[in-house]
């Protein structure tokens, strides 16, 4: 039901047809998968970019106007996520939100960045990314899976595991987060003892899994998103449950939708994941409650926020520049996030007041603190999550590698 209406609210608010921005709104963009592989996760992000809106919206706006988000559906898709972003230039757009996946993300940042666009992306992890910011356009809210790898390899190394396989999607995220894995498992004395990429969209992994365990693992990393991550598992536990192979799942797992195609009542095997944590502070507490009396379910995917976060960190950098030009936003967004006055999403008001009287500001977010370093990254923490009883359940919640 809340999906479904989400998806009207999109199509009807958010979508809309190539027009140029009403003068009356000030419009920012987003590309965010609401179709495709990665559609149950960018359904959800999108749903916390909706509310920082109409919150932000509700306190005033930005620079006396109400904010407005064009989004664009890429699907996950490199052209689509392309073609997106040359749709959302030409309706001059200052900041772009997204994309979801690493490897949209660097393609679209071959666009924003010639334009001078500002991106920002939320759950973009892929280690790429650091290095691709180098002209200051290129930023993200959430953290680099550098941190990520390095904390699964300890976490396989401590139990401990000798002999781990790698199993993951094409493209920036999968391959980064197997090359970061490698390289720290076998830093720490353990072997990886194959990596498969796999196909997106096939019935049945059975082959991937059959040569995976010709190398006799004694764990497997599953880098994927939740439709094929799925299916994957399902191959698992039909052909070699009696391997007792323990699993260890990554960010992009941490979905409803992973749980249900797998079955909610087949996790007896031995398995963990790993996601950036957001903090249990107030921030985050208001914004749970918030989004669940806007949505009828608390958030699932706590990466999520961190999209949340881009908006505020978006119309304070607007703000504090006095203006909504692209290279001015780039050149406050840093300031806005790191030294000054601490002020929350529910406190966005007092901190518009603070900029205009030439106060510098802190932006603690509702995924905890957004502190952008020089290459547009942050640092934060993780949480492990597992599935009991049939649902997700955080067992550490702050963790750092």
């Amino acid at each position: 039901m809340k999906r479904s209406v989400l998806l009207a609210v999109v199509g009807l608010l958010l979508v809309g047809c190539p027009r140029a921005p009403p003068t009356e709104t000030l419009a920012i963009g987003s590309i965010i998968a609401t179709t495709g592989p990665n559609s149950p996760l960018g359904i959800e992000e999108l749903e916390a970019i909706t509310l920082a809106m109409e919150e932000i919206n509700a306190a005033g706006g930005v620079l006396g106007l109400p904010l407005e988000v064009v989004n664009r559906d890429d699907r996950s898709d490199l052209g689509r996520g392309v073609a997106a972003a040359e749709g959302l230039v030409q309706l001059r757009v200052p900041v772009i939100i997204g994309a979801a996946s690493s490897e949209v993300t660097l393609a679209v940042f071959e666009v924003t960045r010639d334009a001078r666009v500002v991106q920002i992306s939320g759950t973009s992890t892929s280690t790429l990314l650091t290095t691709a910011a180098d002209d200051g356009y290129l930023f993200r809210t959430c953290p680099s899976d550098e941190l990520q790898a390095r904390l699964v390899a300890q976490r396989a190394a401590g139990k401990p595991f000798q002999r781990v396989a790698i199993i993951y999607l094409p493209g920036a995220y999968g391959l980064g987060f197997a090359n970061k894995f490698e390289a720290d498992f076998t830093a720490l004395g353990g072997t990886v003892t194959a990596r498969r990429e796999y196909a997106e969209g096939r019935s049945s992994y059975l082959d991937i899994l059959t040569e995976v365990y010709a190398t006799d693992p004694e764990a497997i990393l599953l880098v994927g998103f939740p439709v094929d991550g799925a299916q994957i598992i399902r191959d698992y536990l039909t052909n070699f449950a009696a391997r007792g192979t323990f699993w260890f799942f990554t960010d992009s797992l941490e979905a409803t939708e992973f749980v249900t195609g797998v079955g909610a009542g087949s996790f007896d095997f031995g398995h963990e994941g790993s996601s950036p944590g957001a903090t249990t502070g107030e921030p985050y507490t208001t914004f749970q409650t918030a989004y669940t009396r806007r949505f009828g379910a608390a958030i699932v995917n706590p990466i999520n926020i961190s999209s949340y976060d881009a908006v505020y960190l978006a119309a304070l950098a607007m703000e504090a520049a006095g203006t909504a030009e692209g290279t001015a936003v780039r050149d406050n967004l840093v300031a806005v996030s790191r030294v000054g006055t601490p002020f929350g999403p529910t406190q966005y008001s007092e901190a518009v007041t603070a900029l205009r009287e030439g106060q510098d500001i802190d932006y603690q977010g509702a995924s905890g603190p957004v502190d952008l370093d020089a290459n547009g990254d942050v640092v934060a923490p993780y949480h492990l999550w597992r599935v009991s009883g049939g649902r997700l359940e955080v067992f550490e919640p702050s963790i750092t590698p």
